[in-house]
């Protein structure tokens, strides 16, 4: 009660640390979105069917998805897919092919975000995932479409197979990534 003004030092070092963090797991997410698209293009297994990589792709976004406490966390993963996928050395000759691999990270987002709370809710996240990685085929068959650029999942398998597999490959990506992130969740505690 001398009149004098004390220093607030212990807040501004809680916010220092708090934007720190934040930025921290922001580059995570943007990490783990080029980490997807990188497997993506040096896991090259011939099997033959279109969108077998769904697996590990939507694995990644809804684990880091979950993981974080951002709103948009998928999206900002899509940044990191957005960058990497310009790097030429990963192979990939298609030019709206960035676009097209950003769009199931924003759908995972908006479902996530949207959702309510219920029962079952990883359940349907997973089911969400296997929808958002269908937006592949979805906007190929639009450019295809539109364009006449050729999809070689278009021309082998027709329209309805890379639709399925799409979705079956997904779903089951958003089942691993939800797994994971229990399971990481139960042994954290």
């Amino acid at each position: 009660m001398n009149g004098s003004v004390q220093q607030k030092n212990l807040s501004r070092e809680f916010l220092t640390n708090l934007t720190i963090e934040k930025i921290l797991e922001i580059l995570l997410l943007v990490i783990a979105g080029a980490m997807a698209i990188v497997i993506h293009a040096r896991l090259r297994t011939p099997i033959n069917i279109p969108g077998h990589h769904g697996i590990e792709f939507m694995a990644i976004i809804l684990g880091a998805r979950l993981s974080s406490s951002v709103k948009w966390a998928s999206s900002i993963s899509a940044i990191g897919i957005g960058v990497f996928i310009l790097f030429p050395v990963l192979g990939f000759k298609d030019p709206m092919m960035g676009l097209i691999y950003m769009l199931p990270c924003i759908f995972t987002d908006l479902a996530y975000n949207y959702l309510p709370k219920m029962k079952y809710r990883y359940l349907v996240l997973s089911v969400m995932a296997g929808v958002g990685y269908m937006m592949i085929p979805l906007s190929r068959m639009f450019i295809t479409l539109t364009t006449g650029f050729p999809y070689s999942s278009f021309i082998k398998h027709g329209f309805v197979v890379p639709f399925a597999t799409f979705l079956l490959f997904g779903f089951l990506g958003g089942a691993l990534g939800t797994g994971v992130y229990r399971i990481g969740k139960k042994l954290l505690k």
